[in-house]
C-alpha cells in the first residue's frame, strides 16, 4: 500500500485527519476570528493564520478549502488586508462576493467564530510593481479587494495616485470606509467614485484617458469591463506594457469563422465505464455544457485556480478561454471550466 503513495504524508492522511480534521497536505490552517458585512453582498472575514503560512505580496490571492457534504470545496479569493495586519499579528482579511445561489459563497456567512479552514500559499503576480511612479488603479465589484491591499499596504508614498472605483452607489462600495481613511491622510492620495446607476462607462473612459500621460495602470473587475477599459487606454496612445490588469470570470471568444459548421459540436462524457452524449455550446466551456445536460463533474473556483475539474480528454480539440492557446488532438488533462470546445470530443470524467 504505501508503495501505491506518492508521500508518507498521503499514506498518513486518514491518520493525520483523525487527529487534526481537515488536514491536506500543503495547505495551511485558517482560524476565523470574525466575520463582518460590507455591503448587502460582500462578507470580509478576518482571519488568523498558521504561523508556518509563508506569507504574501499585495495583490495575490489564496485558495480557501473547507469540507461540506463530505467533500472538500474550494474556491480563490483576493486578500484585501494590509501587509501590516499579516506581520504584525498573522492575520489576513478576505472580501468575499456572496452569491445567494451559489454552492460556496452562502457557507461562509455560516463559518462560526473559531472554525478552522484550509488555505493555500498566496498566488499571482497582480502586484504595483513600481510605487516611485505615477499610477491609476481603476476597480470594479469585487476587483476592488487585491486594489485595497496593495494601497493600504503602501508605506512611502512617491508618486500621485488615483483610485477610481466602478461600483452601484457608495452603499455597495465595500471596503470604502478604509479607502477614504487613506484618502484622508495622505495626500498624494486620490479617490473618485464612479457610480455605474448614473455615470456611463464612456464617462469614466475619458477621465482616465486624460489622465493617462505618463502613468501606470492597474486594473481589476470583471473580465468584460476591464477589457473595455484596456482597449479604450490602448486606443489613445497608451502602450500596453503600462498597464496590469487582473480579471474576474472569463471572456468566452466565439469560435473562428474557419472551425464553425453545419455540424453541432458534441462531447461523449465518460464516467465509471458509462458515456454520455451531449450537444455542446461553442460559447460555454466544457463545465457549463455538461451541467446543463445534467453531469455533475467536481470543480471548485470556475475560474481555473483551483485544477479540481481537470479531467482526461481521450480525443478533439479544445481552447483555452484564459489565453486562447489551442490543445492538440491527442489524450492530455484539461480543465473543464476553462476549456471551450472546438471540435467533437471525448472526456473522460
Amino acid at each position: 500500500m504505501l508503495g501505491n503513495q506518492s508521500s508518507l504524508t498521503l499514506y498518513f492522511l486518514p491518520l493525520l485527519q483523525h487527529i487534526a480534521p481537515g488536514f491536506l497536505p500543503g495547505q495551511y490552517r485558517a482560524r476565523l476570528l470574525y466575520r463582518q458585512w460590507q455591503t448587502a453582498d460582500m462578507l470580509k472575514l478576518n482571519f488568523s493564520i498558521s504561523g508556518r503560512w509563508p506569507g504574501f505580496v499585495p495583490g495575490q490571492h489564496v485558495v480557501l478549502t473547507f469540507k461540506h457534504n463530505g467533500r472538500y470545496i474550494s474556491r480563490p479569493f483576493s486578500i484585501c488586508s494590509p501587509l501590516s495586519l499579516w506581520q504584525s499579528q498573522r492575520q489576513i482579511q478576505l472580501c468575499c462576493k456572496i452569491n445567494r445561489n451559489g454552492e460556496f459563497t452562502p457557507l461562509l456567512n455560516q463559518l462560526k467564530n473559531g472554525a478552522v479552514v484550509n488555505i493555500s500559499k498566496a498566488q499571482g503576480n497582480f502586484a504595483w510593481q513600481q510605487p516611485a511612479a505615477a499610477a491609476v488603479f481603476v476597480a470594479a465589484g469585487s476587483g476592488i479587494t487585491p486594489v485595497a491591499a496593495m494601497l493600504l499596504s503602501q508605506r512611502h508614498w512617491l508618486a500621485p495616485v488615483s483610485l477610481f472605483y466602478r461600483c452601484r452607489g457608495a452603499e455597495n462600495a465595500a471596503l470604502l470606509n478604509d479607502l477614504q481613511q487613506l484618502a484622508t491622510r495622505q495626500p498624494l492620495f486620490t479617490l473618485t467614485l464612479s457610480d455605474s446607476r448614473t455615470e456611463p462607462a464612456e464617462t469614466l473612459q475619458q477621465q482616465l484617458i486624460a489622465n493617462s500621460s505618463n502613468k501606470q495602470f492597474y486594473l481589476c473587475g470583471p473580465a468584460g469591463f476591464m477589457q473595455q477599459i484596456h482597449t479604450a487606454l490602448t486606443n489613445n496612445g497608451v502602450n500596453a506594457a503600462q498597464i496590469r490588469q487582473e480579471q474576474f470570470g472569463l471572456v468566452i471568444p466565439a469560435p473562428a469563422e474557419h472551425t464553425t459548421d453545419t455540424k453541432q459540436l458534441t462531447a461523449s462524457f465518460i464516467r465509471a465505464g458509462t458515456s454520455t452524449q451531449v450537444t455542446l455550446n461553442p460559447q460555454q466551456s466544457l463545465l457549463q455544457s455538461a451541467e446543463q445536460h445534467g453531469l455533475t463533474p467536481r470543480f471548485g473556483c470556475r475560474m481555473g485556480v483551483c485544477f479540481q475539474c481537470v479531467c482526461d480528454k481521450v480525443s478533439g480539440q479544445v481552447r483555452d478561454l484564459r489565453s486562447g492557446a489551442l490543445s492538440s488532438h491527442g489524450t492530455e488533462q484539461i480543465q473543464l471550466c476553462v476549456s471551450q470546445p472546438v471540435t467533437k470530443l471525448v472526456i473522460k470524467l
